[in-house]
């Protein structure tokens, strides 16, 4: 069953307050509490998923403090480099991956409003935050975060959260390989082009089509929050198509992690 898009925007205040007042009755929010500054002043990652990553020596920032998104974990058989926590907003992977994320043994954190496509057995396994029914950027992650076209939104409020600076992102490429509408469900057919692993989305089954637009102004209301506080996002993606942090390269990201030096 196909439910109208007008429909469940026409709903989604509604659900949003319901689930906002849920989340705070219900949710355990300690582990979500034990990120607060974490690694404040330290540089962390901010990994996508996109084909980039491919391209990316993850294996050269093994130890780095990093957010890593959704099938993250399809990367961990070939690199020592493992991200310090996870994120994951979209229902459709929340349904599809969580027994991956409730065996991982690194904090998995997925949207609540997805807490109802989690089976019994996993639901106490995972780890949730809340999401807003505003884009603004959050700054209190037990509050929710700012609801967002991407994962990646998500994850620059979760490093935020955590006290990183700089952020530094890999693997966002900012280009997707696909026809039709954007932001809607599509059936995958053949191999997936537009992530690190050829079944990151499987043929025959849905994902979700990008809202680049949406994504780019979230993405300039994380950098106005992180340079209203004297932070920085840094852009270290090779190749990406996306315009809105300053670039550096892979060479200057190992520098400022503290693993760069003459070669």
């Amino acid at each position: 069953m196909i439910i109208p898009r007008s429909l469940i925007m026409s709903t989604r205040p509604l659900r949003y307050g319901i689930d906002g007042v849920m989340f705070r009755t219900f949710a355990d929010t300690a582990a979500l509490r034990q990120q607060k500054d974490r690694f404040a002043g330290s540089p962390m990652l901010v990994v996508g998923n996109g084909p980039s990553l491919n391209k990316t020596p993850l294996e050269e920032f093994a130890g780095v403090p990093s957010v890593g998104m959704n099938k993250i974990d399809l990367m961990y058989s070939r690199t020592r480099w493992r991200p310090s926590v996870v994120v994951c907003l979209n229902n459709i992977v929340v349904k599809q991956h969580q027994d991956h994320f409730a065996a991982s043994e690194i904090p998995v954190f997925v949207g609540w409003k997805a807490r109802h496509l989690v089976s019994r057995h996993n639901r106490d396994r995972l780890n949730y935050f809340n999401t807003l029914l505003s884009n603004r950027f959050s700054t209190d992650a037990v509050t929710g975060f700012g609801s967002s076209a991407t994962v990646t939104y998500i994850a620059l409020q979760m490093a935020y959260w955590m006290g990183a600076d700089p952020v530094i992102l890999f693997g966002v490429d900012h280009s997707f390989n696909y026809s039709g509408s954007h932001a809607t469900y599509q059936k995958r057919k053949g191999s997936d082009v537009n992530h690190f692993d050829p079944n990151y989305f499987k043929e025959g089954t849905i994902w979700a089509t990008p809202d680049l637009d949406q994504s780019e102004l979230d993405y300039a209301l994380a950098r106005q929050a992180y340079e209203a506080d004297g932070r920085r996002i840094l852009d270290a993606t090779i190749e990406g198509k996306l315009e809105v942090f300053p670039k550096i390269s892979v060479d200057q990201a190992l520098e400022i992690v503290g693993k760069g030096g003459p070669g």
